[in-house]
């Protein structure tokens, strides 16, 4: 990423999918401790739980955002130090199969090109799953399981653990970032 320009307000931060519990618990929490807030949801009208947030005038601005259209990334983004990432599958999306994984893995590839693509942002936060490193593993030969031990792919095609496969395969594009893989 870029390093920061002047342009930047360091305690200003985006938070996309905010239009989740998570996204909006997180957006609380930045406010209260006195962040500044780009609010980037993705399922439209659906930020009523965000514009009932008590805070300070002009410290949330909420966006319309969609993990697809780099224009509306770069928008959320612009101005923003870092980034807290979530990808929640669309509600009327019956199931977490593996064509939903490869959505998810597109999605993060769009968003981490568009944060490489600002001026500000430093830091990038993908929130993630404990689901990304716990299948597939011998329970013997790894008393400890860290970022370092990733799910084993073949054991989720196996097994059909599409939400695991899909995490996982997203969460390795994260974190071997934008054209390094």
């Amino acid at each position: 990423m870029a390093p920061a320009s002047y342009n930047c307000i360091f305690n200003t931060i985006c938070v996309m999918d905010a239009s989740t519990r998570l996204g909006t618990k997180l957006v609380k929490r930045l406010l209260k401790r006195g962040y500044t807030v780009h609010a980037a949801i993705q399922n439209h009208g659906e930020s009523s739980s965000l514009k009932r947030i008590e805070c300070e005038e002009k410290k949330l601005k909420i966006f319309e955002s969609d993990p697809f259209d780099y224009h509306s990334i770069l928008d959320a983004l612009k101005g923003c130090y870092g980034l807290f990432y979530n990808f929640e599958p669309p509600a009327d999306y019956p199931t977490y199969d593996e064509e939903m994984g490869e959505v998810e893995v597109r999605a993060a590839h769009n968003v981490l090109e568009a944060c490489a693509q600002t001026d500000t942002i430093e830091k990038v936060v993908f929130t993630s799953s404990v689901t990304t490193i716990i299948w597939g593993h011998d329970k013997n030969s790894a008393p400890s399981i860290d970022e370092r031990h990733w799910t084993d792919i073949n054991f989720c095609r196996k097994f059909k653990l599409s939400h695991a496969m899909s995490k996982t395969l997203a969460d390795r594009e994260d974190s071997l970032g934008v054209g390094n893989g």
